[in-house]
């Protein structure tokens, strides 16, 4: 996306009035996807908050950019939930989640991969006091700036993980400043350790650990997650609690 000088801040209210004006231009313009120029032209918006609002929405799932262009389009997939059994990727996790929750007393999150992007599905938040909700049900981001997603992403072939990298690289700066380099490297790392370990990137003072299950067809399915705050996760525990997430995807590898 260009980089414009952004306009003052305005009013919540002015500003959610204009987000939804946008959206709803996007949506009811689907075919191609619009141009930021064309979007200026139907909403009347000024470009600058056309490219602010845009950032905003796509990173909070609701527009994606259309590949190889300038264009964009409203995401019209729906994976938030409310209910386990609106979806079956939650209610094979679940009991292996809640259980996660329980012996670690952290937070515990499924993610699943939609093409460039990780969704979360579900979270469980464990009895510790403090709570990293690093996420919440319907969340998406860059495939990767997570531990759920790092290790779905790790899951994949060279090619496409490239691919899913540089797709996504002028968002991913928008987590903690992550690089290019930064997140080929903890895809090398997710390899090597078996589990993927990702700390300070899409929620400052949060570390998360994530392990991937992959089908019959050996593609990533789902991830589980255990996110708490940076000083409860050292190395060692670090391995305990991928331990414990390996130990539930076996469980549920039997049932796909």
């Amino acid at each position: 996306m260009d980089t414009l000088p952004t306009e003052p801040a305005t009013s919540g209210p002015r500003t959610l009035r204009r987000g939804l004006h946008l959206l709803r231009t996007l949506r009811d313009n689907p075919g191609n996807g619009l141009s930021v120029t064309d979007l200026a032209r139907l909403t009347g918006l000024q470009r600058p908050t056309i490219y602010r609002l845009l950032a905003a929405l796509m990173e909070e799932g609701f527009v994606k950019s259309i590949d190889g262009t300038k264009r964009f389009s409203a995401n019209h997939s729906t994976v938030a939930v409310s209910s386990p059994h609106q979806d079956p990727r939650i209610e094979l996790a679940l009991p292996v989640m809640q259980k996660l929750a329980a012996q670690t007393g952290d937070a515990v999150f499924l993610v699943v991969r939609d093409e460039y992007e990780s969704v979360s599905l579900w979270r469980e938040i464990g009895p510790y006091p403090v709570q990293i909700l690093a996420t919440f049900a319907g969340k998406r981001q860059p495939l990767g700036v997570g531990s759920g997603g790092m290790a779905l992403l790790a899951k994949l072939d060279d090619a496409l993980v490239e691919d899913i990298i540089l797709h996504n690289s002028r968002q991913i700066e928008q987590y903690g400043g992550m690089t290019l380099r930064e997140m080929r490297q903890l895809v090398q790392n997710t390899r090597t350790r078996g589990y993927s370990v990702v700390g300070n990137y899409a929620v400052r003072g949060a570390l998360g650990v994530g392990c991937a299950l992959c089908d019959a067809r050996k593609k990533p399915y789902l991830a589980i997650s255990v996110t708490a705050i940076t000083e409860r996760m050292p190395a060692l525990r670090q391995r305990e609690i991928a331990g414990l997430i390996q130990d539930g995807l076996k469980t549920l590898a039997d049932k796909l």
